[in-house]
């Protein structure tokens, strides 16, 4: 889990620095199109067809909008918005995702649950600053990304039926290039990337389909409930690379706001084991 998040960050990484040179757009389509290569590589190793049955599935089309939200919002975000700040608000997610549970599919929250995600949503306007002269507009945009994944996460609970996840992946890939053909088309500006861009974008396409293959493998491998607090290491390696490689500014407000935020989560999941073992 730890080798996905590190992958996952050091892929948004190099979006953020190819975004300078070719439009967001145009990332999005060659993302999408390499991982396409990927995973249908993948696929047919495993002996996998690519369906399009599963797209009439009620809770699958809800996770695709879902995603198209994610993808759109997110590689804005990478764009306009820290990648320290993003990696920080997207922790909010697990959040998002309990009080949803809890909301829509009627999973029981308690009290102290309860407490915790209101610390959590607390924590992240530290992180946001939204009355701070610092603070800029296009920080929603992440929120709205959060959002997406959250629905996309819901979503795929709800998914019973036998659908691979590779299949499910293989969606969101061509979601990639869907979205990133009309932002492309709305702003124009398409070129032929040169050799740097190229390495920058064959690397982007490796560390983003290595950081699923990884977190995919934690998930089989191992416990959930040893797993899943490892994901906040995403939030340390955003932090670093912001720091050490785009020389953003970290103040100390916004790592209280870090810590909060972290710790409201890390206890959802400890209280979940609580409960658990209870039954």
């Amino acid at each position: 889990m730890i080798a996905a998040m590190g992958c996952l960050t050091l892929a948004d990484l190099l979006i953020k620095i190819a975004s300078q040179t070719l439009p967001i757009g145009q990332i999005m389509i060659f993302f999408g199109v390499g991982s396409i290569i990927v995973f249908w590589v993948i696929m047919s190793i495993k002996g996998e067809s690519i369906r399009l049955s599963p797209l009439t599935n009620s809770a699958v089309v809800l996770r695709n909008i879902g995603d198209l939200i994610a993808i759109n919002s997110m590689c804005l975000a990478l764009v306009y918005v820290p990648i320290s700040t993003i990696g920080a608000v997207i922790q909010t997610v697990p959040l998002m995702v309990t009080a949803a549970a809890a909301l829509f599919l009627g999973e029981r929250v308690g009290t102290r649950r309860v407490l915790a995600i209101f610390i959590g949503f607390l924590g992240t306007l530290f992180i946001i600053q939204p009355g701070a002269a610092t603070f800029d507009i296009a920080t929603t945009i992440v929120f709205i990304a959060a959002v997406g994944m959250t629905l996309r996460d819901i979503s795929t609970k709800l998914v019973r039926e036998n659908f691979s996840t590779l299949l499910l992946t293989f969606y969101t890939c061509v979601l990639f290039i869907l979205s990133g053909s009309v932002l492309l088309i709305i702003t124009g500006g398409a070129s032929v990337p040169d050799i740097d861009i190229i390495v920058i974008l064959a690397a982007m396409i490796v560390l983003g389909s290595l950081g699923f293959f990884f977190m995919t493998e934690a998930v089989r491998l191992g416990d959930m409930s040893v797993v899943i607090p490892f994901r906040y290491t995403r939030l340390l390696f955003s932090m670093a690379a912001g720091i050490l490689i785009l020389g953003e500014q970290v103040n100390e407000i916004m790592l209280f706001g870090s810590a909060l935020t972290i710790l409201s989560g890390l206890y959802i999941w400890r209280r979940e084991i609580v409960i658990q073992s209870l039954k």
